[in-house]
């Protein structure tokens, strides 16, 4: 659950081009996936958009993995899978294995920031239930900061990128739902701060991610982006963060969180972060359908290197997600462990 750790970057003018970087990952997933005042604007995605992103995800033909060692009592898993269109993706899966309660376990897609990649699988507790969790890699072309000037002189490479995401997220569920250690009944999505924008597409595209827990993430993605900019004068930020999110419209997590409902969708903020504006916050939870659940920490932005945050994080969402939770499907499996 990392978040960029890239520093206040400067804004000014060189060579007479304008350049601005972002500071923190809500800025990036701001300039990658936000949309602007035009056409998209307040509309939800159609069901032609839904299918165009399965048809880019095609299907699982391949899933390869090797054992790496061990997490805890988790054994750890390098995985590659593979699609009929092309589309390959990368990550790392934890699984209870032997020592599980459950003969099925219930899975989680975990996803956070560009720079940890799939490595934030590393981030979590030592113990955290008897839970399959698998983590995917971003696309390369993917950058770790993006300048205005990149935004547009690569608008259509990034935009490709960034649909590849969503579709990268999709195949993993695929995958989760093809292990035989896995009930394929209780599959859900878990993304923070700059993984929530394409993991919103993600659940909405398939449902095979039976619920979904967006942490610290936020809609009107231009005022987030905004609220991470440095530049000077402030009057100018505004305005900068339309035209850098204007060519990705089209991918605005408030035109998709709509279609997740009737499965459940749970959003986890801090109410003191100043990266992440509450309206924004709000925003997409309007946007989202029954059933849905808001939940404010006593925080400020989520750090890396802050344990007993990723911890609540981690026991706040996974809480909160009903197909995480022992119920019809086998009432003696412990999912989520207690502090």
């Amino acid at each position: 659950m990392r978040t960029e750790r890239r520093g206040a970057r400067d804004f000014r003018a060189r060579r007479g081009r304008a350049r601005a970087t972002a500071r923190s990952a809500p800025a990036l997933a701001a300039l990658l996936v936000a949309w602007a005042v035009s056409s998209c604007r307040g509309t939800i995605a159609s069901r032609a958009e839904l299918a165009e992103y399965r048809r880019l995800r095609g299907a699982l033909v391949s899933a390869e993995t090797v054992a790496t060692g061990t997490h805890g009592r988790y054994a750890r898993y390098r995985v590659r899978l593979s699609s009929s269109t092309g589309l390959v993706a990368t990550g790392w899966l934890l699984s209870p294995g032997a020592g599980s309660r459950c003969a099925r376990a219930p899975a989680v897609l975990l996803q956070d920031g560009r720079e940890e990649n799939a490595d934030v699988i590393g981030r979590l507790p030592s113990e955290f239930g008897d839970v399959v969790v698998l983590s995917l890699d971003y696309p390369d072309a993917i950058p770790y900061e993006i300048r205005l000037g990149d935004v547009m002189r690569r608008a259509a490479r990034l935009r490709h990128a960034a649909r590849e995401i969503p579709a990268r997220f999709s195949l993993g569920a695929a995958y989760l739902a093809r292990r035989r250690d896995v009930d394929h009944a209780r599959i859900a999505i878990a993304a923070t701060s700059f993984a929530v924008p394409f993991a919103t597409i993600a659940a909405a595209i398939d449902s095979r991610f039976h619920d979904a827990a967006f942490i610290y993430g936020a809609g009107d993605l231009p005022s987030v982006l905004a609220a991470n900019l440095d530049t000077r004068p402030r009057v100018a930020r505004k305005p900068l963060a339309w035209l850098a999110t204007r060519p990705f419209a089209e991918l605005a997590p408030e035109r998709f969180i709509g279609r997740i409902a009737p499965r459940a969708v749970v959003m986890v903020n801090g109410a003191d972060d100043p990266q992440m504006p509450a309206a924004a916050v709000r925003r997409l939870y309007r946007a989202a359908r029954a059933p849905k659940t808001l939940i404010w920490l006593r925080t400020g932005h989520l750090e890396p290197t802050d344990s007993s945050l990723i911890r609540a994080l981690v026991d706040t969402a996974f809480a909160r997600l009903p197909v995480l939770h022992a119920g019809v499907h086998d009432a003696t499996c412990a999912v989520v462990a207690k502090p």
